[in-house]
């Protein structure tokens, strides 16, 4: 398993465009209209962000201006949000800048400059922040369509951020770099970097005492495949202590064939050859060959990781197979179907990996009941029945 011992910090970043001149005079302006009561015939306002539409309805028009939501401003752009209410003050932080805006006053802070800018407000429990002034704060230029009803802005920096249980990171998807709040100050990752990813989804699963599992990923079709690439991080105190990399590119796809509803999950690494284990502080808990568990070759994807077995699926044949952790024992699930003639047809097929309709019957977790694991598949047995959807159930053992 490739989880290679660093030290460092997480970081994202992008580069930026080169500051506009006159932008806060050529951005985001629109003819007034009145936040209270808009003209009805004026549709939801949108948001293109970097070119694609990402959000519809969900910008307010206020005083002839476009505002944005601060949760969406940190959903779509990165932004760690901390509102002060004793100062009425909003703070907006990403590892390329820091915004600060106190409702109500015309005057915002980037990076300790004042400039001047349309107050933030509050409104049924959110806080609105200027569209402009977050332009202004990326250094990029923001506009208007008026044909589409549609506000555009650019991000350079492509920023994604996640927190969780005190801890918070960010990535640049325009550069790749990780960063991890330290101290209240967005510090680089050493060592971590996801530039093999445009684009993705950032998730981070807080371990206590400082340490965090920051997962990176991105699952889309390419050449007729699809691909899974996905990148994770173990940090611990501001530091990267292991990393692991994982990458598929084939027929499974997450919608189709990973497990419906899964049970709880231990945190872990995984590079398709074995898993580490993580528990509190991000210590070492357990490590599994996967290799030497199944008797079958790798890379795996792993679909599930609890405290009682392990479901994993070889490269090669695509069919899951259940390790219990509580006696050592590896199944290979379709060979415990209750029909011999199930068993033969895909003893026949079982490494065709290339075929859709085949993939689509191949056995899928559905829950977990306590020790039963629910399954469902398709016959492919000749027959009358061939093709039907069947459930069919495994019982966890006790162990010794």
């Amino acid at each position: 398993m490739e989880m290679l011992p660093v030290k460092g910090m997480i970081p994202m970043k992008h580069r930026w465009s080169k500051w506009a001149a006159g932008l806060l005079a050529g951005s985001l302006f629109m003819a007034p209209v009145s936040h209270a009561a808009p003209p009805e015939d004026v549709p939801d306002v949108s948001l293109v962000l970097n070119g694609s539409t990402v959000q519809n309805g969900e910008l307010e028009l206020h005083d002839g201006h476009a505002y944005i939501p601060a949760r969406k401003a940190s959903e779509l752009l990165g932004f760690f949000s901390q509102y002060e209410e004793a100062s009425r003050t909003l703070t907006l932080l990403r590892p390329d800048v820091k915004l600060e805006m106190k409702l109500g006053d015309e005057r915002a802070a980037i990076d300790g400059r004042t400039v001047k800018s349309e107050a933030a407000y509050a409104e049924e429990g959110q806080l609105y922040v200027p569209l402009r002034t977050l332009s202004t704060a990326l250094k990029t230029r923001a506009g208007w369509n008026a044909a589409a009803a549609s506000a555009t802005l650019e991000d350079p920096g492509r920023y994604r951020m996640d927190s969780s249980g005190g801890q918070t990171a960010w990535v640049s998807f325009a550069t790749g770099e990780v960063y991890s709040l330290e101290q209240g100050v967005p510090r680089k990752l050493q060592g971590a970097d996801v530039s093999g990813l445009k684009w993705g989804t950032v998730e981070m699963r807080g371990l206590g005492e400082q340490a965090y599992l920051l997962t990176v990923e991105r699952e889309y079709g390419a050449s007729m495949q699809n691909v899974l690439n996905r990148y994770q991080f173990l940090v611990q105190k501001g530091a990267l202590s292991r990393q692991a990399h994982f990458r598929y590119s084939g027929l499974y796809t997450s919608g189709d064939q990973a497990p419906l509803e899964l049970p709880a999950q231990r945190a872990y690494l995984s590079d398709g050859q074995s898993i580490q284990v993580v528990g509190m502080g991000g210590r070492a808990a357990a490590e599994y060959d996967l290799e030497e568990l199944t008797g079958q070759k790798g890379p795996f994807i792993v679909e599930s990781v609890t405290a009682d077995y392990l479901l994993v699926r070889p490269f090669d044949t695509l069919q899951p197979i259940l390790i219990e952790l509580r006696t050592g024992e590896a199944a290979l699930l379709y060979k415990h179907l209750p029909e011999a003639a199930e068993i033969w047809a895909w003893d026949e097929v079982t490494h065709d990996v290339g075929e859709p309709l085949l993939l689509e019957a191949r056995l899928r977790l559905v829950k977990q009941e306590g020790d039963q694991l629910l399954f469902r598949y398709k016959r492919i047995a000749p027959g009358a029945d061939s093709g039907q959807e069947e459930s069919w159930s495994y019982t966890l053992k006790q162990g010794k």
